[in-house]
């Protein structure tokens, strides 16, 4: 239901609004027709227009009209698609001892309580030697230390490169993120879709989850 609200408040606001002002002008009709304001005359015919608005603004909000462009990583190795404008920012991750600087493309999706997220991790000279079974565990650990349960991690290669398809939930499920991650010999490389409860299946995920490419 918070979800519903969140979503569709403007439409719900306008169909309301436009419901009231149509009983109302409709039990007070025959006084609106006497009045010598045109406007207010027109009221009980105007009134329905407000409710036939509020309801095509569902369907807007329903469907709203993205325009999906694919955004790199800064070494141009990765990328994914992204349905609105994105933002860029910096931030450092530490592992098993380890600091790694972060790169995000960061994109809060409109009316819908999602976030989607490209990011890029250089990995410095001190972590050069660790496996890829040993830079998941440092995965899993940031995970963890963030409060996340992991749900699932099955194997999602990226041609030479090897990837993992990674879900992770905290607060009883309330909070999901769905993640795709390619493991380079020099960089990680991730594409992270998170979403409150309600938004978990949005087709917005979907698309950008499965737009996400490593070469």
């Amino acid at each position: 239901m918070r979800a519903f609200l969140i979503q569709h408040v403007d439409a719900l606001i306008t169909t309301t609004l436009g419901l009231l002002i149509t009983v109302y002008s409709w039990r007070q009709r025959a006084r609106l027709r006497a009045s010598p304001k045109k406007l207010t005359r027109a009221l009980p015919l105007l009134a329905p227009l407000v409710v036939v608005f509020g309801l095509l603004r569902f369907v807007l909000d329903s469907q709203p009209a993205y325009v999906w462009r694919r955004a790199f990583t800064g070494d141009k190795r990765a990328s994914a698609e992204f349905p609105c404008a994105i933002s860029t920012e910096t931030a450092t991750d530490s592992a098993q001892g380890v600091s790694i600087r972060r790169l995000t493309v960061n994109c809060n999706v409109p009316r819908r309580d999602i976030n989607l997220r490209l990011s890029y991790n250089e990995i410095p000279p001190e972590g050069a030697g660790l496996t890829i079974e040993q830079r998941l565990d440092g995965l899993r650990t940031f995970f963890t230390q963030q409060g996340f349960t992991i749900i699932s991690c099955v194997p999602d290669g990226h041609g030479d490169v090897p990837g993992y398809r990674i879900v992770i939930e905290r607060d009883g499920a309330k909070t999901r993120c769905l993640t795709r991650v390619a493991i380079a010999p020099k960089a990680i490389y991730r594409a992270v879709a998170t979403s409150t409860s309600g938004f978990h299946e949005d087709p917005v995920i979907t698309r950008f989850i499965n737009s996400f490419k490593c070469e």
